[in-house]
């Protein structure tokens, strides 16, 4: 363990007040931090700041608040924490009084207070995807398990940036940090305010084309989409994922060159004819991504 890490043995202690309750509105509101729990999760947050401290790039740029650890934690992360700089608060504390602090047993022994970043533009976002890299787009996406399973996905597959449209459920939201596996550390993300003026700077300024995924009448089956020359010649593609309730809203999909739907059964003798399956919008999304990756690395795909 560290030889500057704290030894806490009061859950009243000031220097961990942050931690009391851990409720997301709070740590937004008063503190602007957000909190990272669990010791793999932490652990991502925590290598990837060393990364950006040795040089990568990152969008937004994160960096952390303090720590509270229980001993055995402590001695697992220390690889990652000695390489940190020194003056990061380590706070060291019993399992149980971690839960009476923070409310809740999840924490597995690990927490994690980062700094809310600063507003990231699109532009500082698309230079870490890189020329090549590819986006999710989530319009009307609110729920923070879904939010969390798409950076899950994004990290997965590699080169595809997130973009969120205003009314997005919180990236650094406690639960969508824990669903993304922490992934929200590493893919690079930013939020829209102008999801209709992005959307047409992402295909006037940088060459983007713009795929709806969603089931209408127009729509192409997947396994199609990327073999259709306007999309397969497109050297940078943003997938738009709707509303969990309904889609990829009309006056979105009309700004796209192209609508995709993952084709699925018809409704069964135990289903009304109304009642037509649907994924789940992480699912979907995870679904296009792995097409597209396929899509780019056959031979016959172009390049930029």
């Amino acid at each position: 363990m560290r030889a500057d890490a704290i030894r806490i043995a009061d859950e009243a202690d000031s220097r961990i007040i942050s931690f009391r309750g851990v409720r997301d509105a709070d740590l937004r509101g008063r503190d602007a931090l957000f909190c990272v729990e669990s010791p793999r999760v932490v652990r991502r947050f925590l290598y990837a700041l060393l990364a950006h401290k040795r040089g990568a790039s990152t969008a937004p740029t994160l960096a952390l608040h303090s720590l509270l650890l229980t001993p055995a934690v402590a001695e697992s992360l220390e690889d990652v924490l000695r390489q940190l700089q020194p003056n990061i608060p380590i706070y060291i504390a019993d399992d149980s009084l971690m839960t009476n602090l923070a409310g809740y047993k999840m924490h597995k022994g690990a927490l994690a207070l980062g700094y809310r970043p600063h507003e990231t533009t699109i532009e500082s976002m698309l230079m870490v995807v890189g020329k090549s890299g590819n986006l999710l787009v989530t319009s009307g996406v609110v729920l923070t398990d879904n939010i969390g399973a798409i950076f899950r996905a994004a990290g997965s597959f590699g080169g595809v940036g997130v973009l969120l449209a205003r009314g997005s459920s919180d990236p650094l939201h406690r639960k969508v940090i824990r669903v993304s596996s922490g992934r929200v550390f590493t893919v690079p993300w930013t939020e829209s305010n102008d999801l209709r003026g992005d959307l047409a700077r992402l295909r006037s300024d940088y060459g983007f084309t713009l795929i709806a995924a969603e089931d209408a009448a127009d729509a192409v089956p997947i396994d199609d989409i990327f073999q259709l020359p306007k999309i397969k010649n497109s050297p940078r593609i943003a997938v738009i994922l709707g509303s969990e309730g309904s889609g990829v809203s009309a006056d979105i999909r009309a700004l796209c060159d192209a609508t995709s739907v993952i084709p699925m059964a018809k409704p069964n003798a135990l289903m009304e004819s109304s009642d037509r399956p649907s994924l789940n919008v992480s699912v979907a999304s995870a679904l296009f991504l792995h097409r597209l990756s396929c899509a780019r690395s056959h031979p016959s795909a172009t390049h930029s």
